[in-house]
Parts: structure tokens; C-alpha cells; sequence
């Protein structure tokens, strides 16, 4: 949506660039009385045109600032919302993790005991010591019951902690699959500031050439600078609706994300 100065300014570019054309085909050397209309018809244009220029120029500033303040909202808004994903069940999790490692520790010395019994009864075998296998058997099989049944524990306690973990990812790639967009929209928007920048430069080399011309007296290619001034902003208020609507899109799938968090 153009602003209504940008409007008029736009309808005022399309005959001034016309003028342009007429003005600058009139001109040639060796004609003096056409080189006078030339330059009044100039001077004229560039009266015209310079107003037009100033509006367009302070319409684009006021859209870019708009466009910093929402990217800024987007930029705010999505850190939370990672900083949200993050902690999606944490709690829990941390809490399943912690009770799963206290049991490990807890049942270590039994299940190493257990482990290193049959170890010593495999290497009795191997001497041919019955009498010491049997016995290391005994104490062995003696632990078996308590062994499985902290193997048990241990084991379910993990198979909670990942289920939970699991189940934590899945409710995260609901909102990850939201934010999907943002990023290739970003690239998007990247991609059309390197055109303004482009425009710029080019705006910003055409300006040194019109002040050079107004300096000397130049109307006609003072005339044709603005000209060419006028049509960068042109330009450059193109990408930046552009991207107006890239950053629009890039908060409203933000918002979305956010409202696809647990609790929500």
C-alpha cells in the first residue's frame, strides 16, 4: 500500500521522466535557441520533480523504520520461542534423568559384585577348580534375584527418561514445522537488501553528479540526475513493500509457532 504523497509522487515521476526524455532530445550542440528552451524546460522539471523526490525519499525512511520495528518484534518474539522449545518438558526430563542415574548409582556395587563373581567363576573353570567355581556360583546365584531386580529398575527408569525425551521432541518438531518459513523467508529478505543497497549506490553516485551540476549551472543534466534519483527510490520502495510483506509473513509464522508450544 502506497502512501498517498508516494502516490502522487509516482503519478508526477511518469510525466517528469516523459520530460525528461523531451528535454534532453532537444538538446544539442549548435543549436542555441533550443539549447535555452532545453535548459528553462530542465529547470522547469526539476521544480517539479524535486518535491516529489522529497516526499518519496521521506515515505521510504518512514517504511523502513517500520520494517526495523517488526523485524525487531520478530527477532525478540522467536527468541523466546526457541528458548520455549528448549524447555518443552525439562522438568520432567531432568527429574526422569536424575532418577535414573542415582539408581545406577545406587545398584552399581551389586551389579558389580555380581559381574565380577561370575567373572572369578569363569576363570576357576578355566583352572579346572570345581570346588571354587561351585562356591563362587553359590554367592553368585544368591545375588541373581536382587541383580535382576535392579536391572529392572535401572531399566525402566531409562526406558521413562527416553519415552519422555521422545515425546518432548515430538511436541518440539510441532513447533519447529511452524517456524519452517522463517528461514528461507530470511534468505528472501537478505537477497532484496542487497538490491537496495545496489540502488543506493547507484542514487548515491547520481546525487555527486547533480550536485556537481547544480554547482556549474548544468539544469539539463541536473535534470537527469534527479531523474535517475527518483527512479532508484522508485526501486528501492519496491523491495522494501517486498519485504514489508516478507516480514509480515515471517511474524505471523512466529505467532503461530508460539501458539503450537505445550499449554498453549
Amino acid at each position: 500500500m502506497l502512501f498517498p504523497a508516494k502516490k502522487r509522487s509516482f503519478s508526477r515521476f511518469a510525466s517528469l521522466m516523459i520530460a525528461a526524455v523531451l528535454v534532453l532530445s532537444v538538446y544539442a550542440p549548435g543549436r542555441a535557441q533550443a539549447s535555452g528552451d532545453a535548459w528553462a524546460a530542465a529547470l522547469s522539471g526539476i521544480d517539479s520533480l524535486y518535491d516529489g523526490y522529497t516526499a518519496l525519499e521521506t515515505a521510504n525512511k518512514l517504511e523502513k523504520q517500520q520494517i526495523q520495528s517488526l523485524r525487531k518484534d520478530s527477532a525478540a518474539r522467536l527468541k523466546e520461542v526457541n528458548a520455549a522449545v528448549k524447555a518443552i518438558d525439562k522438568t520432567k526430563i531432568d527429574q526422569l534423568a536424575s532418577t535414573a542415574a542415582s539408581l545406577k548409582t545406587r545398584h552399581a556395587s551389586l551389579i558389580g559384585q555380581y559381574g565380577d563373581l561370575g567373572k572369578q567363576a569363569s576363570e576357576a573353570r578355566k583352572r579346572k577348580d570345581k570346588k571354587n567355581a561351585d562356591l563362587l556360583d553359590l554367592k553368585r546365584n544368591k545375588l541373581k534375584p536382587s541383580v535382576d531386580a535392579a536391572k529392572s529398575e535401572i531399566k525402566k527408569a531409562n526406558e521413562a527418561l527416553a519415552a519422555a525425551k521422545k515425546q518432548a521432541k515430538a511436541k518440539a518438531q510441532i513447533v519447529k514445522d511452524a517456524l519452517a518459513p522463517v528461514t528461507s523467508l530470511k534468505k528472501q529478505v537478505t537477497a532484496e537488501n542487497k538490491s537496495i543497497t545496489s540502488f543506493n549506490k547507484t542514487r548515491a553516485a547520481s546525487y555527486k553528479r547533480y550536485r556537481a551540476a547544480v554547482k556549474s549551472g548544468n539544469a539539463i543534466t541536473a535534470a537527469a540526475e534527479i531523474t535517475m534519483m527518483y527512479a532508484q527510490l522508485g526501486k528501492i520502495h519496491a523491495s522494501q513493500q517486498k519485504i514489508h510483506g516478507w516480514e509480515k509473513q515471517i511474524s505471523a509464522a512466529i505467532k503461530s509457532a508460539a501458539n503450537k508450544l505445550p499449554g498453549k
